[in-house]
C-alpha cells in the first residue's frame, strides 16, 4: 500500500472508505488492534500502515472471527499477505462450491426436461450442495451481530463476555440439545398456544440450560446483545437474506416467557 506520497485520513473519511463506522474504529483502537497517528491537534489520522491493519481486521471480522481471535492473529506486525491469502482461499472455496452447485442444478434440469424424476438420493445431494447462500448469510449475520455488540459497548466487556459464551456453549452436546429444543419450539409455535403447559415447560428447560449465562452476564451486557440481535435481524430481513433459523420461533418463545413472567410463573 505504498505510494509516492502518503495520504492521511480522519476517522470519518477512513470509516466511509472502508465501509465501517467511526465507533468501530474506536473499538479497534481500544482493543489495541490499530493505533492511529495523532496530529499536533491530537486529531486521529489514518495512513497506509493503519489502513492496511484495518483491512486485516475487517476481513477477519467478515470471516466471523472475534476481536480476541483477531488480536492473536494479527499480532504486533503487519500480516497483510497472510490475511489476503486467507481471504482469497475463502472466496475460492465459495466459488468452487457455487460452480458445483450450478452443475448439479443443470443436471437436475436436464433430467426434468427429459421427463425423468429425481431420486431421493439426488434430491438430498441437490439440497445439501446448493445451499451456498445460506452459509454465506450465516457468517455475515454473525459477523454483523458481533460488530454491533462491540460498537454499543465502549468498554469491550460485552464482546469478551460473548466470546466466553460461545466458548462455553459451542460444544457439540450443547448445540445438539439447543437444536432439539428449537425444533420442539417450532412444533409448539405451529400449535399456536403460548399458554400451553408444553410451551411453558420448554421455556423452563431453556432457562435452566442458560442459567449460567444470566447469572454471570450483567444486565447491561445482556441488553447490548439483545439490541444487537434485533438490529442484525432487521438488517438481514431488509436485504431478504436467507436465514438459517426461523425468527418467529424466538418470537413465540418470548411471548411464552413474557406471559409466564406476568403471571409470576418463573422461578
Amino acid at each position: 500500500m505504498s505510494s509516492g506520497k502518503e495520504r492521511w485520513f480522519g476517522p470519518g473519511e477512513t470509516a466511509r472508505r472502508l465501509g465501517v463506522t467511526t465507533k468501530a474504529l474506536r473499538v479497534y483502537e481500544r482493543e489495541g488492534l490499530v493505533i492511529p497517528h495523532r496530529a499536533e491537534s491530537r486529531w486521529r489520522l489514518y495512513g497506509p500502515t493503519q489502513i492496511a491493519r484495518l483491512h486485516q481486521i475487517i476481513v477477519l471480522r467478515e470471516l466471523g472471527l472475534s476481536l480476541k481471535s483477531i488480536k492473536k492473529l494479527v499480532g504486533s506486525q503487519s500480516r497483510l499477505r497472510d490475511i489476503l491469502r486467507l481471504q482469497r482461499e475463502t472466496l475460492e472455496s465459495q466459488q468452487d462450491k457455487i460452480r458445483r452447485a450450478i452443475g448439479l442444478i443443470e443436471v437436475a434440469l436436464c433430467q426434468i426436461d427429459e421427463g425423468r424424476d429425481l431420486s431421493l438420493d439426488e434430491l438430498a445431494i441437490l439440497t445439501k450442495e446448493t445451499l451456498v447462500q445460506q452459509s454465506t448469510d450465516k457468517k455475515k449475520f454473525l459477523a454483523r451481530f458481533e460488530a454491533l455488540i462491540a460498537e454499543q459497548d465502549p468498554t469491550g466487556q460485552a464482546s469478551r463476555t460473548f466470546d466466553e459464551i460461545k466458548k462455553e456453549y459451542g460444544g457439540d452436546a450443547h448445540k445438539a440439545a439447543l437444536r432439539a429444543m428449537v425444533a420442539e419450539a417450532g412444533r409448539l409455535k405451529e400449535a399456536g398456544d403460548v399458554n400451553s403447559e408444553a410451551a411453558k415447560e420448554l421455556v423452563r428447560r431453556l432457562r435452566s440450560r442458560t442459567a449460567g449465562i444470566r447469572r454471570s452476564t450483567p444486565q447491561a451486557e445482556q441488553e447490548f446483545m439483545r439490541n444487537a440481535y434485533t438490529k442484525t435481524l432487521a438488517e438481514a430481513q431488509a436485504r431478504s437474506d436467507a436465514l438459517w433459523f426461523d425468527p418467529a420461533i424466538f418470537e413465540f418463545l418470548q411471548q411464552v416467557h413474557q406471559g409466564m413472567k406476568e403471571r409470576s410463573e418463573l422461578d
